[in-house]
């Protein structure tokens, strides 16, 4: 493959030199391990920055050893050595330089196992076969295989297709990070709120995904004014089969920008309660006091009434409703249900209360009045202020009666045969024994 003498000075020369840069390059990055580590730490409370030292890290090696190699093969020219070895070399540590860009970026936005998945049977198998076909000189010719060209498809080739799935993937990650340096660092701190801070971040993520995807398409090769033809396909599709989708996708906007609710609120919809999760374009999620995710499309919440527990504020009031009988004392009543109120979640401001709420029919009805300033505890607070309120009405000895009702049965009405003298009861009692 190559035509020179192995065993020539420049040759030897250029092995050794290789050499020392590999070996630079490779302990580079436990010689700068600890600073980025470091670094590292100190950025770990910065969402949209704590991963870029380890970026820059797993990068470094390739880096280095690409501006080594430049660097040796212009020192060898200015003496006029040979350069085979090292002009060979650059676009291996280009190689290199992708495969642990794609490695980290995965690992750092995916669990572990799932990040070995993608190493071992996605990333490492195609840098094998990329190397391969280098070494062999075939990666120019697998590049430009598949030229295609006519007005809407303009040469494209499987190097236009890489490089603009390259581009696209770079703007997937940079729309992560502006939307977490967004979401979690700028937009907070100068005010804005949880609602439209998400709505903003969302907005601009979904902004540079667009752009990344026109510039993913320029660079395959694709003409743009072709996208006008598939709109209107879109648009046709809309008709038929995504309004739904489209009508989430718009009011998952709506409630962004409205900020009826946020992330975090506890809200009651369709007779579900639960904390507010994540705002999506297309759903909702709310997690219920029971601990299970729902997802609720967004067109629901413009369509249906749907309760904000939390907007303003986290301070909720909860009703107990209680029964007693009509013997007890309403006063001593009073007594018993605001002395089981002295709960360690219920508030002290506003003050627990009692209503006389009706005269029933089994029973007086009262119903205790308390605040608490955690909506997902009301279930599990109902319940214990009910242990509370058996136990106080106990001892006093205040009953808590079940329905009654009394039957009176009405006498002297004659059957429509028979013995005018004779009462219906007796005459059913009478047929009985006999």
């Amino acid at each position: 493959m190559f035509d020179f003498n192995l065993f020539s000075l420049t040759t030897l020369g250029q092995l050794i030199t290789l050499a020392l840069i590999f070996a630079i390059a490779w302990i580079s990055q436990f010689i700068l391990g600890r600073i980025f580590m470091a670094l590292e730490m100190r950025l770990r409370h910065v969402p949209w920055a704590r991963h870029l030292p380890a970026i820059t890290l797993s990068v470094l090696p390739p880096l280095l050893g690409w501006w080594l190699t430049w660097l040796a093969i212009n020192t060898f020219e200015t003496f006029d050595w040979t350069t085979i070895l090292l002009s060979w070399v650059p676009p291996l540590f280009t190689l290199w330089f992708f495969y642990r860009l794609a490695d980290t970026l995965i690992r750092v936005n995916s669990r572990a196992a799932q990040a070995q998945v993608w190493r071992k049977k996605v990333l490492l198998p195609i840098a094998i076969f990329a190397a391969f076909l280098y070494g062999f000189g075939l990666l120019d010719d697998f590049l430009n295989l598949g030229s295609l060209a006519d007005e809407n498809l303009q040469n494209i080739t499987v190097g236009t297709v890489l490089a603009g799935l390259a581009i696209i993937a770079f703007f997937i990650f940079l729309s992560r990070v502006v939307f977490r340096f967004l979401e979690e660092g700028f937009l907070p701190e100068v005010g804005f709120e949880p609602g439209l801070t998400h709505a903003v971040s969302t907005l601009m993520a979904y902004v540079i995904l667009i752009v990344g995807a026109v510039a993913g398409l320029a660079v395959t090769g694709v003409n743009l004014t072709t996208l006008t033809v598939i709109a209107g396909g879109l648009s046709i599709g809309l008709g038929f089969g995504l309004q739904q989708i489209v009508s989430n996708f718009v009011s998952g906007f709506i409630l962004m920008f409205d900020r009826s609710i946020s992330p975090g609120d506890v809200i009651e919809i369709s007779d579900t309660v639960g904390a507010v999760q994540n705002i999506g374009i297309r759903s909702i999620i709310i997690k219920t006091a029971t601990n299970r995710e729902v997802i609720i499309p967004n067109s629901h919440f413009l369509s249906d009434m749907m309760t904000n527990l939390t907007r303003t504020d986290r301070i909720v009031r909860v009703d107990i409703k209680v029964g007693v009988s009509y013997d007890a004392d309403p006063l001593e009543v009073e007594q018993a249900l605001l002395e089981a109120a002295q709960h360690p979640q219920v508030l002290e401001e506003p003050v627990p209360s009692v209503q006389f709420r009706d005269f029933g029919d089994s029973s007086l009805d009262f119903a205790l009045l308390v605040w608490i300033n955690d909506p997902m505890r009301i279930p599990a607070l109902t319940s214990d202020l009910r242990y509370r309120i058996w136990d106080s009405l106990k001892r006093r000895n205040i009953e808590i009666p079940f329905p009654q009702r009394d039957l009176h049965i009405r006498s002297g009405i004659m059957w429509p045969s028979g013995n005018a003298n004779s009462h219906p009861v007796e005459e059913n009692l009478n047929q009985g024994q006999e």
